[in-house]
């Protein structure tokens, strides 16, 4: 099993070349199940998935992640998935202690961890967008005045082979004490 996490892993990279191949229901609903399974601080599960596949969505949220002309790429991503963070509700004892914002940002992450992992296993390519314009966003896909989406993740299936991965040296990154 830990082979094929290590696979997994190393064949997850950022796409920025989609093809044009659909992506189905079926799919996406696949990844996104698994991916509310990601653990959170509380249990409290701080996120709102917004899955974006009519047409007319899709161009108001590209238009949202292309402001000041980034993300050119993303023209044709099949499917978006809008992550918006949402209030935690901690447990009495850790609600003494932090803000119900506390954890969110954290909680958050991991959770894209697992939903462009899950995409990658099912062999959907993904890129995470954090260039984005707040109000054309919320605008397009009618999010509410207490929520923020500062994650944006494109979807797509890609003919381009996967890329070796170039890290720093594990004496720059790790310190075992």
């Amino acid at each position: 099993m830990f082979d094929k996490f290590t696979q997994l892993v190393l064949d997850r990279q950022s796409c920025r070349d989609f093809n044009d191949k659909q992506l189905d229901r079926e799919t996406l609903d696949k990844i996104v199940d698994l991916s509310l399974n990601t653990p959170s601080a509380c249990n409290s599960q701080p996120w709102k998935l917004y899955v974006v596949t009519d047409e007319n969505v899709k161009k108001e949220v590209r238009l949202s992640v292309q402001d000041t002309f980034m993300n050119k790429f993303v023209n044709k991503a099949q499917a978006f998935i809008v992550v918006a963070e949402t209030k935690a509700k901690l447990s009495p004892g850790a609600s003494l202690k932090f803000s119900s914002d506390h954890f969110v940002k954290y909680d958050v992450g991991e959770m894209v961890a697992y939903l462009t992992l899950a995409a990658e296993s099912l062999g959907v390519s993904s890129c995470i967008l954090g260039w984005v314009n707040q109000k054309k966003l919320k605008s397009a896909i009618n999010m509410p005045d207490d929520e923020i989406a500062n994650i944006v993740i494109a979807l797509g299936y890609s003919d381009i082979p996967k890329r070796p991965k170039v890290r720093k040296d594990k004496n720059q990154t790790v310190k075992y004490l």
